[in-house]
């Protein structure tokens, strides 16, 4: 009996031919409907979806424009950039040829006029001396330069002593030694340049006359350099010649590898 539910022939003999056509025809009706309705919706929602992505594709396409106009923008500073670099660089050798030409015609009459400052191309170039804030406080900063082109390896040790007075009787200090440098601080080997640095404090009643320098060359011959510095005229404001030589030397050391 079951099986007959779903027989055609069946409902035609029980409802009539009329009204079961009329049945298929809505139920035909009702699914192309369906269908009809559903691919719609389908369509409305692969038009929403594409217009999504197409939107984000427009985004994306915009920030690869900014991405390569910035790395454009970057690309042409770094070119100026190195390119001035190079021209400084240039300008500095210039300036440093020049600069050890003056030094080696200096160290020419040196040699003639003061031998003990000089020694196989080494030459104590500067001492500055500037009081810090604190009263009696001060810091120093010696110099040492090469003067050959060759430019070896040069060792050696330095030694600064420090001469006054204290109620009119004369006095020394060791200069590193009141500056709490290290005995290493002491040796130096050098290429180029050698800077030695420190600070110090005067003792009570300490009344300062001058600096000397000494340097001993750690060679075969053990060379001694020698030059003193006066301590009024190293507090003094240095001259436009001396500060250019300074920042010049400054400069120089930086440049160094």
């Amino acid at each position: 009996m079951k099986k007959a539910y779903f027989s055609l022939t069946y409902w035609r003999q029980r409802l009539g031919r009329l009204p079961v056509t009329l049945i298929l025809v809505a139920i035909a009706i009702g699914l192309l409907l369906l269908g009809h309705y559903s691919g719609h919706w389908r369509l409305a929602y692969l038009q929403q979806s594409h217009e999504q992505q197409q939107q984000r594709l427009d985004e994306l396409y915009q920030q690869v424009e900014r991405m390569e106009y910035q790395q454009h923008v970057h690309r042409v500073e770094l070119d100026v950039e190195r390119a001035s670099n190079q021209s400084l660089q240039q300008e500095l050798a210039i300036a440093q040829d020049e600069n050890f030409a003056l030094r080696r015609e200096l160290a020419f009459y040196q040699k003639i006029m003061a031998p003990e400052l000089e020694a196989e191309g080494v030459m104590i170039d500067s001492l500055l001396l500037r009081p810090n804030v604190a009263p009696g406080h001060y810091h120093f900063r010696l110099a040492l330069i090469q003067l050959e082109r060759r430019r070896e390896l040069v060792k050696g040790e330095v030694a600064m002593t420090l001469r006054g007075r204290v109620n009119g009787e004369s006095r020394r200090l060791d200069l590193i030694s009141i500056s709490q440098l290290a005995d290493v601080d002491r040796q130096f080997a050098m290429r180029y340049f050698s800077l030695l640095e420190g600070d110090f404090i005067l003792p009570t009643d300490f009344v300062p006359e001058r600096i000397d320098v000494q340097v001993t060359l750690a060679s075969g011959s053990n060379r001694l350099l020698e030059r003193s510095f006066s301590w009024s005229r190293l507090l003094q404001p240095l001259t436009e010649e001396e500060r250019e030589l300074a920042e010049s030397l400054e400069v120089s050391l930086d440049a160094e590898p």
